[in-house]
């Protein structure tokens, strides 16, 4: 195990998976779930997050069943970069989430949320070729 060097929790080895179309790296698995934006400290870390058009093209990808984002999973709904200026000014925050029977992004979520189905899945951002 781990230590998180953020908030001092033991974290499992994160597997990462390459998408060369978008130049980033993904982590396959959603964690530290029921656990709100304000627990995770996400409003410190939101370029690590993935953005709704990177969410909207993964869902739509070869990538969405390793992610879990193409509704095998109901548990697996996480916090995503905030993409109106509008709706974070007022305290908002999104998240992406699916089930069996649709999938959908959320922007307008109260950043206390937190649920069994609901967490963090971080990106790594490449320049380079991966």
């Amino acid at each position: 195990m781990k230590t998180c060097k953020h908030c001092g929790h033991e974290i499992e080895q994160i597997e990462w998976i390459k998408i060369p179309e978008l130049k980033i790296e993904v982590e396959r698995d959603v964690h530290d779930k029921n656990k709100s934006w304000n627990d995770l400290v996400l409003s410190n870390r939101e370029d690590e997050l993935l953005t709704a058009e990177e969410c909207i093209w993964l869902a739509n990808s070869k990538y969405a069943e390793q992610l879990k984002m193409n509704g095998i999973s109901s548990y697996d709904d996480f916090f995503i970069k905030p993409p109106f200026e509008l709706n974070k000014k007022k305290g908002y925050v999104a998240r992406f989430y699916a089930d069996s029977d649709w999938s959908g992004l959320g922007c307008t979520r109260d950043p206390q949320d937190s649920g069994a189905s609901l967490g963090v899945r971080f990106v790594r951002r490449r320049n380079e070729n991966l």
